[in-house]
């Protein structure tokens, strides 16, 4: 019975959603391209959470604004700051496909700018430990950063 108890406390323990967010600037085109993948069970439930939106959720996209909704959704959840200017992003597709919702975004910036902060506050406060695996790149740099409900931003320097 201890044995069991220890199993179930360690299982549950391991219970983590996780998201991945790939964010690759273009400082040429002055353009930040976003892709965010998660699972389908999680999107919904993070979705409905946070969009009150009185629409029965239909990601084939027959309902006209599932993507306005989306796009809310992500505004709410994902923020990016290049220097310390607070970026609009553009949702460019979202698609559910295999069990899993992927989601393209693109940010214009001022290009002369090499310092961001990325933001990731996806399924916090409504799942149980929430993990953003980033990857952030600017030209030749690259980092990859984890990131939680108690750690929920990074800054970059890229040069």
């Amino acid at each position: 019975m201890v044995k069991f108890f220890f199993l179930l406390l360690w299982i549950l323990t391991q219970d983590t959603h996780v998201s991945f967010m790939s964010t690759e600037c273009f400082p040429g085109e002055g353009v930040i391209r976003v892709f965010i993948r998660m699972s389908h069970a999680d999107f919904r439930y993070d979705y409905r959470h946070m969009i009150n939106d009185d629409y029965i959720f239909d990601p084939s996209g027959k309902i006209d604004t599932t993507e306005v909704f989306v796009a809310k959704y992500l505004d709410s959840r994902v923020q990016i700051l290049a220097g310390d200017k607070m970026l609009k992003g553009r949702l460019t597709s979202f698609e559910s496909a295999n069990g899993d919702v992927n989601m393209n975004l693109i940010y214009h910036y001022n290009n002369r700018l090499n310092s961001f902060k990325v933001s990731s506050t996806i399924m916090n406060g409504v799942n149980r430990n929430p993990t953003t695996l980033l990857i952030f790149k600017y030209k030749d740099f690259e980092e990859d950063v984890k990131l939680t409900e108690g750690n929920t931003q990074k800054s970059f320097s890229a040069k």
